[in-house]
């Protein structure tokens, strides 16, 4: 019963109706991204930390204090830490601010990272100003004894380390972009290889956008989910143009078809199966949030705003652009093809002529019919020799078939 209830509420569902208002959508998500970061970057001077990118792509240090009491005073002795972290002062009077606290369970208690961006690029000055800001943490934890020797600890990730990792993961995203590219276009047409792209360019920068906004840091766990992302999004797109190459295989050679009523019944018949994955995923992304440490919750946080990413393209964005680059290709093939002449096109005195079959009893049963072939008469009225062999049955659109030919 609720699978009829759901088929007959999508039964008139048209994306393509929907196709202007989806693309407004995806833009004004992007403006809001970029206002965001305006915002946040004339509001604190720092438009790399309005972006949200963390240390890993930047540089900085991470700070780790190791295994503290995990009572009710935790949260507190958390805000004197960062207090105390954020009030040393290097040479020049300059103070580091913390981006991100994490806590992750430790073997005697909790260890608590804290991740700051170097506020000098000499070594030697930020080496220094590390090791003052250690002598605090330790005075505040152990103000009456000495503190055991790995009970604060640093490590210093330089511009080249982030450099390298920014390196690293543009060649993964690249790879991954031109292998899809290769198998989208050996296994589907020139249009879905083009749309597989888009839509893959488009849920990168819409995901990028739903992140800054909702203040997500940018680090590896981040690049990890888009990953993860860009395979839910291809797939996602492939089984869609899947369908609709199944209903435009049977049209091949057909003029003015209907693709946007193609991507529509494709759309129509592909969202129970979008919708069940997309909450498959989800449901999997929360239970990572709340049970999982926070190093999951890095990851599962932008994964969840990339499975919504996907279920909206796939439905609102993915069927209009393929339909609309398919278009486009028939145009220009159409274009290129102007000019040609029938290849079986005889002389004057022996031309054949095509007679459009009217009658549905000669439709083959796949809504195509064969159409009749005659040789006129010669320029002395005279009937063409019988010798000749008569001309070959020319397969076109018949009327039956009719679903998605264009009005």
């Amino acid at each position: 019963m609720k699978n009829a209830a759901f088929s007959a509420g999508m039964k008139h569902f048209k994306v393509s109706r929907l196709a202007k208002f989806a693309a407004v959508f995806s833009v004004l998500i992007v403006l809001v991204a970029v206002a965001v970061i305006i915002g946040v970057g004339e509001t604190t001077g720092n438009y790399t930390s309005a972006v949200g990118i963390g240390i890993d792509f930047r540089g900085g240090t991470i700070l780790t204090v190791n295994d503290l009491a995990d009572d009710e005073n935790l949260a507190d002795r958390i805000d004197a830490i960062e207090n105390a972290i954020e009030s040393v002062r290097d040479v020049n009077g300059s103070t580091v601010t913390i981006s991100y606290v994490q806590r992750l369970g430790g073997s005697g208690g909790v260890d608590v990272i804290f991740r700051y961006q170097n506020v000098s690029g000499d070594e030697s000055a930020i080496d220094g100003l590390n090791a003052d800001i250690v002598s605090a943490v330790n005075g505040l934890l152990y103000p009456d004894g000495e503190a055991p020797a790995d009970a604060v600890t640093t490590e210093f990730i330089g511009a080249t380390a982030a450099d390298d990792l920014i390196m690293r993961t543009g060649v993964a995203f690249a790879v991954a972009a031109v292998i899809v590219a290769l198998y989208v276009l050996i296994r589907f047409k020139p249009a879905a290889a083009v749309s597989v792209l888009i839509v893959l360019i488009h849920d990168i920068a819409v995901m990028f956008a739903l992140t800054v906004i909702c203040r997500v840091q940018i680090n590896t766990q981040f690049i990890v989910a888009l990953l993860a992302m860009m395979v839910f999004s291809v797939a996602s797109a492939l089984v869609l143009y899947d369908r609709c190459r199944g209903h435009v295989k049977p049209l091949k050679g057909m003029k003015n078809i209907d693709y946007a009523a193609v991507g529509d019944a494709a759309v129509r018949e592909n969202m129970r199966k979008s919708v069940i994955a997309a909450v498959i995923l989800l449901a999997a992304a929360v239970l990572l949030s709340a049970l999982g440490s926070a190093s999951m919750r890095e990851f599962s946080i932008p994964f969840m705003l990339g499975v919504l990413t996907v279920l909206y393209s796939s439905v609102f964005v993915s069927a209009p652009l393929w339909a609309a680059l398919s278009d486009a290709f028939d145009k220009l093939n159409a274009k290129r093809t102007a000019g040609a002449v029938y290849a079986g096109a005889s002389s004057d005195d022996d031309k054949e002529q095509i007679v459009a079959v009217k009658k549905d009893e000669d439709d083959d049963g796949d809504g195509f019919a064969p159409q009749k072939t005659r040789k006129s008469s010669g320029s002395d009225g005279s009937k063409p020799d019988g010798n000749k062999p008569k001309g070959k049955p020319i397969y076109k659109y018949s009327k039956k078939n009719t679903t998605f030919k264009k009005k």
